[in-house]
C-alpha cells in the first residue's frame, strides 16, 4: 500500500493522463449535456454535476484504464478490486457552487434489503444508496480525474490529512488542513473517509473545474447480502 495514502488519508498521482487522453475524456463527457436523465444536474446548458455516468457514458468503462492507475489500485485494494461508481462534477464559471466538510459515506447498491450495519437503501437519481458499515468504506478508494487544472482560484479541493482515521465520525479539529492543486491529467488518490471540502471559484475566474470522480472497491461480495449496484472488475 502508498504509504503516503495510508498516513494522509489521499495523494496526488500527477500526470496519469497527457493531453490527448484529457481531451477524449472531454468530449465523451460533454455529451451529457445532451441528456435528459435526472442523474444530470445542469442549469442554462452548462452540466454541473451527473450521477450514474457509467450508464450515460459506457465509454468510460475502458477509457479510465491506464496500467499506473490499474497498478495503483491492486496495490492498494487487492487483485480482487473492482470499479463501483462513477460521478462527474464541473464549477462552470457561471454556475460554480460550495461543499462543507464530509466525508463520502454511501454507496451504490442493486437492492432494497437493509443488511445489518447498513442504513435505509433510499433512491438518488434512480439508484438505491445505503452507508455500509465502516468496513466496507475502509477498503475502498477514490480516483478522481481532473480535466481541469485546480487552481487556488477555482474552488479547489481542500483535505483535513489524516482525518480518514477517524472513522465514520467528522471531526474538524486536530489535523492540517491542505489545499489541494493538481493539473489537468493528475489524478488525486482518496480514501472516501477523509473530510474533504471546497468553496466556490472566485468572482473573475474563468476557468472550469471538471472532475471525474471514481470509485473502487476490495471486494465484489458485500456482507449481509447486499450487492453493489455495478462492479466492474479492475484487474482483467
Amino acid at each position: 500500500m502508498s504509504e503516503k495514502l495510508e498516513q494522509n488519508g489521499w495523494e496526488l498521482l500527477p500526470g496519469i493522463y497527457d493531453d490527448e487522453r484529457v481531451g477524449e475524456f472531454q468530449q465523451r463527457l460533454a455529451t451529457l449535456s445532451d441528456s435528459s436523465a435526472d442523474a444530470v444536474r445542469q442549469r442554462d446548458g452548462a452540466v454541473y454535476a451527473a450521477r450514474n455516468v457509467l450508464d450515460l457514458c459506457p465509454e468510460i468503462l475502458t477509457l479510465w484504464r491506464t496500467p499506473r492507475l490499474e497498478k495503483f489500485i491492486t496495490k492498494v485494494l487487492g487483485s480482487q478490486a473492482g470499479l463501483v461508481r462513477a460521478l462527474f462534477f464541473d464549477k462552470p464559471p457561471e454556475q460554480t457552487w460550495a461543499l462543507p466538510w464530509h466525508k463520502d459515506l454511501l454507496i451504490a447498491v442493486a437492492n432494497d434489503l437493509q443488511g445489518k450495519g447498513y442504513s435505509r437503501p433510499r433512491p438518488r437519481a434512480g439508484v438505491l444508496h445505503s452507508e455500509p458499515p465502516l468496513s466496507v468504506l475502509e477498503q475502498m478508494l477514490t480516483l478522481r480525474i481532473h480535466l481541469d487544472p485546480m487552481t487556488p482560484d477555482n474552488g479547489p479541493l481542500q483535505v483535513l490529512s489524516g482525518s480518514h482515521r477517524t472513522g465514520k465520525t467528522l471531526v474538524i479539529d486536530g489535523f492540517e488542513q491542505v489545499c489541494v492543486t493538481s493539473a489537468a491529467g493528475d489524478v488525486l488518490a482518496m480514501r472516501p473517509l477523509l473530510v474533504h471540502s471546497s468553496g466556490r471559484s472566485d468572482p473573475d475566474c474563468s476557468l472550469h473545474r471538471r472532475v471525474l470522480h471514481l470509485e473502487f472497491a476490495a471486494l465484489e461480495e458485500l456482507p449481509g447480502g447486499v450487492e453493489w449496484q455495478r462492479f466492474e472488475k479492475v484487474d482483467v
